[in-house]
């Protein structure tokens, strides 16, 4: 089964990466496999084995794992050239994709290379800056863990409730008797969440207790809950050394995000571009079943357009 795994794998790479036979660049070096009147040298072999991933190369080590490299590039192009055989390479889907490929290829390297990232650098001070100047991106707010019970009847909660305050154990209640067995697993357990995470009647219940506390019967809409809470983390700011790698991350890619606007606003001069927007509601309306407001050509109900835009630096 082991070895039917490692074959399956190394044909998805190959089939999905290679570039031999008829296709890639000029053919250079002896000529290994030859079909027809494609050929396969030891120049593209070696460039097939620069190419698999590094968790794939080891499958291909030594003569033997040379020899099964061959062979499955030997399948490879018989297969490919069945396929053409066949006429699939005039299949619109395939035409489609390939001609979606190459369009996507070309735009990552156009942007690559005029929008790469190597001249984009972000300092520690220029970090230090955002830290200071965006505090309340770095709080994180009060976290509380409880445990519950969950059941269907008031009645029943009732009584588990007074079963805990006998001194009877929650967690294993909770086993015997917690509908929401995910957490019974785990003796209630819910772990840590901020406030409003939860349904509004037992966010309001864990958020107006005390350590330790248990509380309840609480009513949701999902039945009757019994509330221990078991934790409290306070409020705290995030060091500026603990965030300074997300925050040149983010900075880096604000300058990358700037960079490319430019560089798109440059080229685009260079070309008529118009955009219909009555043809884009227009579209919307059909397509997502949005209509108009009445005396608004085009318009979108509240909650279908876009988000306004935010101040936030």
């Amino acid at each position: 089964m082991k070895r039917l795994f490692y074959l399956s794998l190394s044909l998805m790479f190959l089939f999905a990466c290679g570039n031999s036979g008829e296709q890639g660049k000029a053919k250079t070096g002896t000529t290994v496999i030859k079909i027809g009147d494609v050929t396969i040298t030891d120049d593209q072999i070696q460039d097939e084995l620069a190419s698999l991933p590094p968790n794939v190369k080891p499958m291909f080590a030594g003569k033997e794992g040379i020899s099964k490299l061959v062979d499955e590039l030997k399948k490879r192009e018989v297969l490919y050239l069945e396929a053409k055989k066949a006429g699939l390479d005039k299949d619109p889907v395939y035409i489609k994709k390939v001609d979606d490929f190459k369009k996507g290829y070309l735009i990552n390297s156009l942007v690559s290379r005029n929008v790469g990232a190597e001249g984009i650098k972000v300092t520690p001070e220029e970090a230090k800056e955002y830290y200071e100047k965006n505090p309340k991106d770095f709080e994180v707010a009060e976290q509380r863990k409880a445990s519950h019970i969950l059941v269907k009847s008031e009645d029943e909660a009732k009584e588990i409730l007074a079963k805990v305050k006998k001194g009877d154990d929650f967690g294993k209640l909770a086993k015997e008797h917690s509908i929401d067995k995910m957490s019974a697993e785990k003796n209630g357990d819910l772990g840590f969440f901020g406030q409003g995470q939860m349904v509004p009647e037992f966010d309001k219940a864990v958020f107006s207790m005390t350590k330790g506390e248990i509380g309840g019967p609480v009513k949701s809409q999902f039945g009757y809950h019994i509330i221990k809470l078991t934790d409290i983390q306070p409020a705290k700011k995030l060091e500026f050394e603990n965030s300074k790698a997300m925050i040149i991350q983010f900075l880096t890619q604000e300058k990358q995000k700037k960079t490319f606007e430019a560089y798109m606003s440059q080229v685009e001069k260079g070309y008529t571009v118009t955009v219909d927007q009555k043809a884009i509601d227009d579209f919307v309306n059909k397509h997502m079943g949005v209509k108009p407001e009445a005396g608004a050509v085009g318009a979108l109900p509240p909650g279908h357009g876009a988000p306004p835009p935010s101040d936030k630096k």
